[in-house]
């Protein structure tokens, strides 16, 4: 067995060090590593683009009587992204959009910073008996605009309504 001495022991220090260096998984104080040999300053790592991430992605209104409006439900719009989020317009369309109304909107013309959210108020008020769906739209400034998420709601007599 071979003695280690001081300088023996120095020289296998130096060795770790440098090896860990070359992998990539040791950095010193002010240096930030990825991957192999790369050593960006955080700075100059650009952030992601916009992203929406709307809660939930579509609605259901389940059975209304006709002519009557539901109760508003909210979805609130996310930007999961890491650059700003800038909604244009919202807008209602598909097979009935006139069954859907915006009640509430926070989002349009606003920039919504990275993971923060604004709202979206939806009634459902069916014209006549049977399903209805609309889409609703939102334009923006994310790779994948515009997003539609889906509306659903079923018209129905009031006779068809259980009484209390």
């Amino acid at each position: 067995m071979k003695e280690i001495t001081r300088g023996t022991l120095a020289i296998v220090r130096a060795s770790a060090i440098a090896l860990l260096t070359v992998a990539g998984l040791f950095a010193f104080s002010g240096e930030t590593r990825i991957g192999f040999g790369l050593t960006p300053k955080l700075q100059d790592i650009a952030p992601s683009p916009p992203y929406v991430s709307p809660a939930p992605d579509k609605l259901d209104f389940g059975n209304q009587v006709v002519r009557r409006t539901s109760a508003a439900k909210r979805i609130t719009v996310k930007n999961t992204g890491g650059k700003p989020l800038y909604i244009d317009s919202i807008e209602l369309g598909g097979d009935n959009p006139n069954s859907f109304t915006i009640v509430k909107d926070t989002c349009t013309g606003a920039t919504v910073d990275q993971n923060k959210a604004c709202i979206v108020d939806v009634t459902f008020t069916p014209s006549g008996t049977g399903g209805r769906n609309a889409r609703l739209r939102l334009n923006d400034n994310a790779l994948d605009s515009p997003q539609r998420l889906r509306l659903k709601g079923n018209g129905i007599n009031s006779n068809d309504v259980a009484p209390f």
